[in-house]
């Protein structure tokens, strides 16, 4: 057996216990109260600061652990000092480290629990460990102190909103220790089980906006990150580059790239400040020669509706004016959405993205701890 499992076992005792609590308090923060129009909603407080022995008993227990799986997180990652040292704080050296390392102050816990009824941010979407490496820098780090040391008079501060907190941070700080990691395909990246076996807690999934351009990993709000496999991402790499390879020769080849009047266009194109694409762009300028804004509105009509571009599939595929919807005032729009159209089904025949389907859906994205 790993030793990080002995702790993700004694975490999952501590959750059966408080589950069991919450089957005797309603771990709630509002109620519903009979209004003018109706039954209303009103925030509610007490139900979290609701106290007990037994609830202070479970938020020492919680800490203790927090304290335990921290300094092996510290000894494990760097820490300077050694195991035995008397010195060692979990919070000012343990934490510290922890956070500095993968930023654990930015990590959300979600409280995913269908028998907890926290309807508001700060009780369902926790930052447990915010703040957790300055000296009682947590509510539920000043609520285990205070009932640790001074049970008599702080009794008050072992209650259900500190016991939660401290669950969650002992929640995301066993996620640390476990170092799990898994391969999946893209489409499957949110659709994984993010509560790690927990019955209260879940963490975000990984961020991965189009992972298969540049393949980084991102830091984000969830413990974990996304990357393809080495081997994998090259290939992906090697498939787009032959592509551009292609779509570049075309382009070198084509007579008007060089035509002042196109090179105005490309320079007003950039100056909208949005993406140029300049295939799209050669397209709509060699349309527009096909059909000079000087023509009758007739003749520009006949030759927009008879030309290879307006029956071309990206056109035709999407929603788009008819014949019948063509008027002076709209025409010389429709042409340059036509000729957009048309630069799109050049680039298809180059860029066939057949990478697309091995990076959306073969199991080659690794998902683990940074």
């Amino acid at each position: 057996m790993k030793k990080s499992d002995i702790f993700w076992q004694t975490y999952l005792n501590l959750e059966k216990e408080v589950i069991e609590v919450s089957k005797y308090i309603f771990f709630t923060d509002e109620v519903l109260v009979n209004g003018n129009n109706g039954v209303v909603a009103q925030n509610c407080k007490t139900q979290l600061e609701t106290f007990s022995p037994h609830i202070a008993d479970l938020l020492v227990q919680c800490c203790v652990q927090i304290e335990a799986v921290s300094k092996e997180l510290y000894f494990d990652n760097g820490g300077t000092k050694v195991r035995g040292d008397s010195s060692i704080l979990f919070d000012e050296d343990c934490l510290k480290l922890i956070d500095i390392k993968w930023q654990t102050h930015n990590k959300i816990v979600m409280v995913v629990a269908p028998y907890f009824n926290l309807t508001k941010d700060e009780n369902c979407l926790l930052r447990p460990l915010k703040e957790a490496h300055k000296r009682q820098g947590t509510y539920w780090e000043r609520a285990y102190q205070a009932v640790k040391h001074d049970r008599y008079s702080s009794l008050q501060r072992g209650n259900v909103k500190a016991l939660i907190q401290a669950l969650g941070a002992l929640y995301l700080l066993n996620i640390y220790y476990r170092n799990d990691s898994w391969v999946t395909k893209y489409n499957s990246i949110k659709k994984s089980d993010y509560s790690m076996g927990s019955s209260v807690f879940a963490v975000k999934p990984p961020e991965a906006d189009q992972l298969w351009y540049g393949n980084h990993e991102v830091i984000s709000e969830s413990p974990f990150v996304v990357k393809y496999k080495d081997d994998d991402y090259r290939r992906i790499e090697e498939m787009q580059r032959q592509e551009q390879q292609a779509l570049s020769e075309y382009w070198s080849r084509q007579p008007e790239i060089n035509e002042p009047e196109f090179l105005m266009q490309l320079t007003k194109a950039s100056e909208s400040g949005q993406r140029v694409m300049h295939i799209w762009e050669l397209a709509k300028y060699r349309l527009n020669k096909k059909i000079p804004s000087n023509l009758p509105f007739e003749e520009k009509k006949s030759r927009l509706i008879n030309s290879e571009e307006w029956n071309g599939w990206v056109h035709q595929h999407n929603e788009h004016l008819s014949a019948e919807e063509l008027t002076e005032d709209n025409i010389q729009n429709e042409i340059n959405t036509v000729g957009t159209c048309w630069g799109m089904d050049i680039m298809k025949r180059f860029q066939k993205l057949e990478w697309i389907q091995i990076a959306m859906n073969s199991n080659i994205c690794k998902i683990y701890i940074p």
